[in-house]
């Protein structure tokens, strides 16, 4: 059976998977160069059907992810119809009603209805060619799927926390074999998402976006401060925990929470702010989930939530097994959406393995890129098969390099291979990268790519996860972190959120770390995504030679080439 799953909101993405095996999957974004591109994801689609080698006429089904027109960036504080009119209505009902979900069945299906979100979907697949049946899968329960079928477990606890999506905020679900089975839902009203977005604007950072960022800042208070204590006292009240339920107790919503923030936090100093949101984040997340744990040896989780690798952290304790979907927000939905039609026809999604899902390019669209380049500025190498060598050297030398090479990873998180790399060990390259082509704020950590059996040599944790593999869990360090990685981890707390690289995800990458360790003695590099800031993930060699000539990167690999800046 031939799927195509589409998430057409925020970052919008497209899949197919065929039989139960994930074989592409693309970020619009990604092709057009612009970063969380939202909407139908045409050319996305486009790609995927490419890259699994079919025509439009081959799918099966169509999966798509949320029964609601999904939220876009630009509706975020100019609501359209109908999120104006509850925008509006909330004010006037109940606290406790909108503490419950009673409402939301009934909402969700009359909004469906009444927008035609089915009629405008299929109208744009049909205009592709695509003229299989469609089926609407709620937003929560891609989620669960993406979680529970992603993870390869055969039983297991499945909890999703999000902004909001089908008016719900967050859910949780027993998963058996090919079944789900919801067990409990958080209404919209009680959204810590919405919350945590909400500080995000407050700090005057970009809400949907940089909510990474607010996490980032939070290390950087000192716990035991009496203003610090005495602020989270009053943040802390603006939630709660009651059995399986999530209660937001603070009386506002969506932006009103401005203006009672403006009271909470007047003359509070930004980093307290993030401090006091991370904090109740952590604290009311786990104290729900230890509430629904029960007798559950397995949890697997999804939703922009769990994009908070510090939190995530927390997890593993609690469990025996612990699975976090990667880039745990809307953009998987896709394969969420795919994975829960393919088992309702009764086959069992594979799970997720690598994330290499997008093209690799060959070298004549490699070598069509570099004619653009000034030989004045720059010096063009083939070196080939040895190409990974050449770059651990250039790396130990202290080099700063881009990396393009075989299948763009899908995701938030660069994995080595549209990835810019340099030594670990250099404190001072924080700076030149920054200055080069990054310009992050001051308080945000790089990450490293560290080998697998070199994992346990740096990092502290109470279990393995096969989530290690995608960045989405920061851990404390070992002593011998602070000589060996400085660079890729959190200045203030000493924590490294890794990539784990194993030889049969990526023998490639791997081979270029391990020449690194030859020379360096350490088995990780420094690994950011290449891009520039403002920009996604380069996809195409057009985009990272883009990318080379809009920064001062020292030298770009690309495929068997290696560019160099001259100096």
């Amino acid at each position: 059976m031939k799927v195509l799953g589409i998430h057409d909101g925020h970052t919008a993405t497209a899949c197919v998977m065929v039989d139960g095996k994930l074989l592409a999957m693309v970020s619009e974004e990604r092709l057009w160069h612009e970063k969380e591109k939202g909407g139908f994801p045409k050319r996305a689609v486009e790609e995927v059907l490419s890259l699994a080698g079919l025509r439009p006429e081959d799918i099966d089904l169509v999966a798509v992810a949320t029964l609601t027109p999904p939220l876009m960036p630009e509706e975020f504080d100019k609501p359209k119809f109908p999120r104006n009119v509850y925008q509006t209505l909330y004010r006037l009902l109940p606290k406790g009603f909108l503490q419950g979900d009673s409402y939301v069945d009934l909402a969700v299906k009359t909004v469906h209805r009444l927008s035609g979100r089915r009629g405008k979907v299929e109208s744009e697949l049909r205009e592709m060619g695509v003229n299989a049946p469609v089926e609407f899968v709620e937003h929560h329960l891609g989620h669960a799927a993406s979680a529970f079928f992603g993870s390869g477990f055969e039983r297991a606890l499945i909890v999703t926390l999000d902004g909001a999506g089908d008016g719900l905020s967050g859910s949780y679900y027993v998963g058996d074999g090919l079944t789900l089975s919801r067990k409990g839902r958080i209404s919209a009203y009680n959204s810590l998402g919405e919350f945590y977005t909400r500080v995000t604007e407050y700090l005057g950072m970009k809400p949907l976006s940089h909510e990474y960022k607010v996490m980032g800042l939070a290390p950087y208070v000192n716990p035991d401060n009496e203003r610090v204590k005495k602020t989270y006292e009053r943040v802390r009240k603006l939630f709660s925990v009651k059995g399986d339920r999530i209660i937001n107790e603070s009386g506002v919503y969506k932006a009103d929470y401005l203006r009672l923030f403006q009271k909470i936090f007047f003359k509070v100093r930004f980093d307290v702010v993030a401090y006091s949101a991370q904090r109740l984040l952590e604290e009311v997340v786990l104290q729900w989930i230890d509430n629904l744990k029960g007798g559950h040896g397995n949890l697997a989780v999804a939703g922009g939530v769990f994009m908070n690798v510090k939190m995530n952290y927390h997890l593993l304790s609690r469990f025996k097994n612990v699975f976090v979907m990667p880039s745990a927000g809307d953009e998987s939905l896709a394969y969420g959406v795919a994975a829960y039609v393919t088992a309702q026809k009764g086959v069992r999604p594979q799970p997720i393995g690598t994330l290499y899902l997008g093209r690799e390019f060959g070298s004549g669209d490699i070598e069509k890129a570099l004619d653009k380049l000034d030989e004045k500025r720059f010096r063009v190498e083939k070196v080939g098969p040895d190409v990974h060598e050449y770059v651990a050297e250039m790396l130990a030398e202290g080099k700063v390099v881009a990396r393009f090479y075989g299948r763009s990873e899908w995701g938030a998180r660069a994995l080595g291979n549209r990835s810019i790399l340099a030594d670990p060990r250099r404190l001072e390259v924080v700076q030149r990268i920054n200055r080069m082509i990054k310009k992050r704020d001051f308080w945000m950590p790089f990450a490293p790519s560290v080998l697998a059996e070199d994992f346990e040599t740096y990092f502290v944790s109470p279990s393995r996860s096969k989530s290690e593999r995608y960045m989405i869990l920061a851990y404390p360090t070992k002593e011998i972190a602070s000589s060996h990685i400085p660079a890729a981890l959190h200045q203030n707390d000493r924590t490294g959120r890794p990539q784990v690289v194993y030889r049969e995800d990526n023998p490639e990458y791997y081979r270029l770390i391990s020449r690194f360790k030859e020379k360096t003695g350490v088995g990780a590099v420094l690994n950011t995504s290449f891009n520039l800031h403002g920009y996604p993930i380069v996809y195409n060699p057009e985009q990272a030679v883009f990318t080379l000539l809009n920064s001062d990167l020292d030298a770009l690999a690309i495929g068997e080439y290696v560019v160099i800046r001259k100096r």
